[in-house]
């Protein structure tokens, strides 16, 4: 994933969340690699895999790559401000107190020092959003959740009430508590609440 971050993009992404997304990471200080143990909430992560709409598990394999390479990019970020503070802003205001005994210099020095570790800090902060952002807009979850579908045959769906339940070989037990009568026997899925909701539509032709 190839991944830059303009100062003008920095107040846009730095505030930017996604409420489905929920990346967490397990970071080996052995090996120094990263995996990744989580992109979606809990419940969303189990309705992907259960509904066969996604490969969850592939996903973290994938992804755990370029998040290594994100926080990397960080961290690089850091020392480098850091360094440059050291040497250029830290030990030339340090030198000019003690041999010119001139407070101001180190007083602006610190000021300075805080405003840039602040500023940089900021900035990381803008970057690892847009990764997420860019993140989410490759995997396409929406898109890949409202384009599944699943058929099914009318001798394997049991209506009770407003509720239906489909039993098929290739798919757990599915249920909607509140089925729509149609023309086609067939499931879709919707996003909600950080879970998936399947949508049973019944053919009810020839009742």
């Amino acid at each position: 994933m190839d991944l830059k971050v303009s100062l003008k993009e920095v107040p846009q992404y730095l505030k930017w969340k996604d409420s489905l997304l929920d990346l967490r990471y397990y970071f080996d200080t052995d090996t120094r690699y990263i995996t990744l143990t989580r992109v979606f909430g809990p419940q969303l992560e189990y309705d992907l895999e259960r509904y066969q709409i996604m490969d969850v598990q592939r996903l973290k394999q994938h992804y755990s790559v370029e998040i290594e390479k994100a926080e990397q990019q960080v961290y690089f970020y850091r020392v480098a401000n850091m360094m440059f503070l050291f040497l250029f802003i830290l030990a030339p205001a340090v030198a000019l107190y003690f041999l010119q005994d001139d407070w101001f210099a180190l007083v602006f020095a610190l000021l300075f020092i805080f405003l840039m570790i602040f500023l940089v800090e900021c900035f990381n902060q803008a970057y690892l959003n847009k990764f997420q952002k860019q993140l989410k807009d490759e995997i396409g979850l929406e898109n890949a959740v409202h384009n599944k579908v699943i058929p099914f045959q009318q001798d394997e769906v049991k209506i009770q009430g407003s509720s239906a339940t489909v039993l098929t070989n290739l798919y757990p037990e599915i249920t909607d508590p509140d089925y729509k009568k149609g023309r086609e026997n067939i499931i879709r899925f919707g996003l909600k609440e950080n879970s998936i909701q399947p949508l049973i539509t019944v053919n009810t032709s020839g009742k």
